[in-house]
This record gives C-alpha cells, sequence and structure tokens, in this order.
C-alpha cells in the first residue's frame, strides 16, 4: 500500500547559477558547516555492560553500533546514554545495540541523547540462523518525551541477543554480500574496484555497470550514497536502483548498451562501521566538502570523475546523490540555471507522478551556491543533478516499488536525453 504524499513545490526566487551572498549553512546546519578541515571526534568506548536485576547486558562491540553508556534506575528502566562523534552536529542520533538478559523479562528501555532529540524509530533485529545474518522482526512503538527529546519502549528479552538499531543494520562490510544477493556483481558487465581509501584505511567502492565498448562513446551516470552513516532508506533505494540498472530486460540492455554508470555507493565507510550520526572519520559532514575537498572520501569522487572532462569518449551526463530524511523529496537544481542537457530532473519527475498516481516526491529546488555533491556536478561538468532524499520511515514495500519505478523512468528520460543530444551535434 502506498503511502501518499501532500505534493509541495517550492518556488524559489533563484534564478542566478550562484548566490550573490557566500553559503555557511542550510536553516538546520550547525554553525561552521563549511569548514571542512578534520575535527576532533569522540569514539566510543566497545564494551558490554551488565546492568539491574535480574541483569540486563547490552554491548556495542560489533561494526555499526552505537552506545556511549548504560544506566539502571529504580522502576525498573534502562537508560541508553547515545552521543555523536563531535559537535555541533545535525539531529540525527543513531543508535544501534545487542542487548540480551540472564533469564525470559520485559525491560523498559530508554534512549536519552546528549544534545538531541529522538529521530528514529527503533528496529528489532534478531539473528537468524539458516541465513547467518542479523534479519529485521519488528519496529518498536516508543513513548516520545518532548521536553526531554527520549524515546521509551518496552522489549522482551531473553539469553539470546537481539539488536535494537534507528535503522536496520548495513555496514561496509555487508555492501559486497549485498549486491551479490541482489544479483548485481553477477553480471559480466558489472566491474567492482577499490577507488580509494577512507580516512581510516576502508576501500571506497566504485561500481562501474555498461555494456558500451571502450572504445566508443559513452554518456556517464554518476551516482553517490551514505554519506551520512543514518540514511539508510536512501542508500537501499541506491542498491534498488543498481538492481534495476544491471536487470536483464530490454530497457535495461538498451541503457547499458549506451551508457556508462559510476557509482559509490557508500562513500563514508569509517562513519557508518563507527556508528556515527553524521559525520566521516575527520569528523566532518561530507557533503558540505564538494568544494574544498579536505576530505579523501570526496576527493576519490572528485579524482575518479574529473578526468572525464578531457575523454573524448565519456561525457558527464546526470548525477544522483542519495539521502534520506523525513519525508520524500527531490532537492533539484533551480530551473532557471541552464544545464547540458537542460532540466533532466523535471522531466523525471514528472515521469514518475505518471507512473506512481499515488505516491507523490515533494520538491524544493535550489542555487547552486551550496558545497554539495550536487552543486559540485553542476560547476564541473554543466549537467543537471539531483538530491534524493527518501523517507526516513518508509515501508519496504514502497521502498522496493518506488525505487524500481523510478530507476526505470529514468533510463527513459537519459536515452530520450541523448538522442536528443546526438542528432543536435
Amino acid at each position: 500500500m502506498y503511502k501518499y504524499f501532500q505534493v509541495i513545490i517550492v518556488s524559489l526566487i533563484l534564478v542566478s547559477c550562484k548566490s550573490t551572498e557566500e553559503f555557511t549553512g542550510f536553516s538546520y546546519d550547525p554553525p561552521d558547516v563549511t569548514n571542512t578541515t578534520d575535527k576532533v571526534i569522540q569514539e566510543q568506548a566497545r564494551r558490554t555492560i551488565g546492568v539491574d536485576s535480574p541483569k540486563v547486558w547490552i554491548s556495542n562491540e560489533f561494526d555499526g553500533a552505537r552506545m556511549n553508556d548504560v544506566y539502571a534506575y529504580g522502576d525498573s528502566t534502562v537508560e541508553v546514554f547515545v552521543a555523536p562523534e563531535n559537535g555541533p552536529i545535525n539531529n540525527s542520533p543513531w543508535y544501534a545495540f545487542k542487548i540480551w538478559s540472564d533469564t525470559v523479562r520485559m525491560a523498559k528501555i530508554r534512549l536519552n541523547y546528549l544534545d538531541a532529540t529522538h529521530r528514529y524509530l527503533p528496529k528489532l533485529q534478531s539473528w537468524v540462523q539458516p541465513d547467518s545474518m542479523w534479519k529485521q522482526q519488528m519496529e518498536l512503538p516508543v513513548q516520545y518525551d518532548s521536553a526531554t527529546g527520549t524515546a521509551t519502549f518496552d522489549v522482551l528479552l531473553a539469553p539470546d541477543p537481539i539488536i535494537i538499531s534507528g535503522q536496520p543494520l548495513h555496514t561496509s562490510s555487508d555492501l559486497l554480500s549485498t549486491l551479490t544477493h541482489r544479483g548485481v556483481l553477477d553480471n559480466s558487465f558489472v566491474e567492482m574496484k577499490e577507488a580509494g581509501k577512507s580516512k581510516l584505511g576502508r576501500p571506497v567502492w566504485e561500481l562501474e555497470i555498461t555494456e558500451v565498448d571502450p572504445n566508443e562513446k559513452g554518456p556517464v551516470l554518476a551516482i553517490v550514497s551514505r554519506q551520512h552513516p543514518p540514511e539508510v532508506t536512501g542508500y537501499l533505494a541506491s542498491l534498488i536502483f543498481l538492481e534495476e540498472l544491471a536487470a536483464d530486460n530490454a530497457l535495461a540492455r538498451e541503457f547499458r548498451e549506451t551508457f556508462v554508470v559510476k557509482a559509490f555507493p557508500m562513500l563514508n565507510p569509517d562513519g557508518v562501521d563507527m556508528g556515527h550520526w553524521r559525520h566521516n572519520a575527520g569528523g566532518v559532514d561530507l557533503n558540505r566538502d564538494w568544494e574544498n575537498f579536505n576530505q579523501p572520501e570526496t576527493r576519490i569522487v572528485k579524482e575518479t570523475l574529473e578526468p572525464l572532462k578531457n575523454s573524448d569518449l565519456r561525457r558527464m551526463f546526470y548525477a544522483i546523490d542519495f539521502h534520506s530524511t523525513n519525508e520524500n523529496i527531490f532537492y533539484p537544481i533551480n530551473e532557471e540555471v541552464k544545464t547540458n542537457p537542460d532540466n533532466i530532473t523535471q522531466q523525471w519527475v514528472e515521469r514518475i507522478q505518471e507512473d506512481n498516481e499515488e505516491v507523490v516526491f515533494n520538491i524544493e529546488p535550489f542555487d547552486t551556491s551550496s558545497p554539495i555533491a550536487k552543486n559540485w556536478f553542476y560547476h564541473a561538468f554543466g549537467i543537471d543533478a539531483l538530491t534524493y532524499e527518501v523517507d526516513d520511515q518508509i515501508s519496504d514495500e514502497d521502498l522496493e516499488q518506488v525505487s524500481r519505478s523510478a530507476a526505470k523512468s529514468l533510463m527513459r528520460v537519459l536515452l530520450e536525453n541523448w538522442d536528443k543530444t546526438s542528432v543536435e551535434n
């Protein structure tokens, strides 16, 4: 069943491609967000803590975990205290911890955050032995206290651990297995290669999907995802897009025979594995570093794609940067800004709405002054680009169906625009 979204198209009077004032941050950004030089982070102590009676055990000793301390109160409430990697920081309080008890018992868990308010509904995941993996079983209802920003919920515990997290866990080590499970890496026309190393030396992977002959001309679609660790629904949408681009059907084959896809599906593996709220291991919001390129992760994309400006055979054509927020929303480049080709996003949005009449993304255009990925693609290549935001709470069914439909309509729109470009040239 589709969610229904009220369409809100915000017309911004931003006719120039660059604001006359220097960009210092969006309304929700903390101070000094555009200073992307390294900042000190506070690493959480990895440990297992036992509290209350009978004992409740809580652990952050796994990739993607975030739990800074645990307290027991006389009313049998167990409080999990969660702090960010550094601050000030956006309100994206990620948490993930294993929890179990010496005996079968109910427990009341309170999530308390440092200088933040609750955002992500807790997801309960259990270990599924036949698949040898953690799988989400349910979403836990919470009682939210607006005065304190805390959230409290009840959960049944047993000696077998479960994981409770703000979103399903998808760490850097899961990327290859997830792409394999989705059938993306089983194809000869897909190449997965290490584009570079993150701040702490984790691989930043580049995925190339194409059936274009290396000696023939091919326009390039670039995809970036997971700059912000908790934004899992946007990340999953990007993987569904990649699955559709690699699919065995006539549309996808025609697209691969025409286009080259260059994707960076997990740009911030350090932040993901360290359980960060938003930043990389340098303590920086990567999606404010697309002007100075102080961080290795953004430099990897720049150094991989910038040589295409001098290529006779490869031409940047369109780019998408996947994120998550509290609604489904497109952030396109303002329509009055001329791109080459022009206004692909506006064409694509119309197609998505035609294909999914009951599902509408909100649309909020912006100018190109901010140092974010979308705007770098415009300034570096003159192309149209999009920040594609997926609702934090979108259902699995809606996520799959909307993402697949959007990927198919994107392929059609890009093929039509490439045909038009070829005729004009």
